[in-house]
């Protein structure tokens, strides 16, 4: 009976906000197409570690992500760049590299390069408080296994907010050093993962050491130049699973697909909401 009441409940919130949902995302397309500017307009540049959900990002907002046909969950490990744009629009306008780090020197060097000289009009930093996709079949197989599962666990999501702090130091310098009009968003995901340690997770990304390098990095730019947001989100309700399916961690008790949804609406919003101070003169 409880399910039925949250999916109908889930039914109805959509149902009321079915035009202005419909319209947000028209104006999301128009803009991830380039509709009414130049050829030439700048694409949109998505970085982060291996594992936390790159891919799937790139592809909801492109359109080509479906919630309902797509399995929940699947992780392959990124070999090359990826390139997405709309189905019906010409182009590249989304760029997502490799996260892992023996990929990055292959992958990002010449992109920050051309992020600093003005070739991307925006980049969308994607983390998971730590909670990186594994691609292997057996956990106890990771060198940070030593014997105890929970505390493996815990050494893993230190380790991947580590990497996370990595990836972020090594792309700031870029965006500091861009020519143009640009914007930094960073949205953490698999929200379904952490929802009971919300309150921690917001420090750490709005005060603690992820907001301090940014900060420092970038607390001087002008605010007309440069624009910086914060979204957290789930693009999928999944376990932390290794690729066998080993559970390391279930999805929250309590996150169901109406935070799921709303979550997604709010990504949408903070997106727009770049899109419109972008054309901001």
């Amino acid at each position: 009976m409880a399910d039925e009441e949250t999916g109908w409940r889930i039914v109805n919130w959509v149902w009321d906000r079915r035009e202005a949902i419909g319209q947000l995302i028209g104006n999301l397309r128009d803009w991830f197409s380039g509709k009414g500017k130049p050829e030439s307009t700048p694409g949109i540049l998505i970085l982060g570690p291996g594992g936390v959900g790159k891919t799937t990002l790139a592809r909801f907002l492109s359109g080509r992500y479906d919630l309902l046909l797509d399995p929940p969950g699947l992780y392959n490990e990124d070999l090359g760049i990826e390139e997405f744009t709309l189905k019906d629009a010409p182009g590249v306008e989304v760029v997502v590299p490799p996260g892992q780090r023996h990929r990055r020197d292959a992958t990002w060097s010449d992109l920050l390069n051309d992020l600093a000289a003005g070739a991307y009009r925006g980049v969308i930093v994607v983390t998971a408080f730590g909670h990186h996709s594994i691609p292997l079949p057996n956990y106890k197989d990771h060198k940070l296994y030593q014997g105890n599962k929970p505390e493996f666990l815990q050494s893993l999501l230190s380790a991947g907010r580590a990497d996370e702090m990595e990836a972020l130091l090594r792309l700031l310098p870029a965006v500091r050093l861009c020519k143009n009009k640009v914007w930094l968003l960073t949205v953490v995901g698999k929200q379904d993962l952490w929802w009971p340690d919300q309150a921690e997770v917001d420090r750490h990304y709005r005060e603690g050491e992820y907001a301090v390098a940014i900060a420092e990095a970038l607390g001087s730019s002008d605010p007309r130049k440069c624009q910086r947001e914060l979204a957290f989100t789930s693009l999928v309700i999944s376990n932390f699973t290794t690729l066998s399916g080993e559970k390391l961690k279930l999805n929250a008790s309590g996150y169901d697909q109406a935070h799921q949804i709303q979550s997604l609406r709010r990504l949408l919003e903070t997106v727009d909401a770049l899109r419109q101070w972008e054309e901001r003169a």
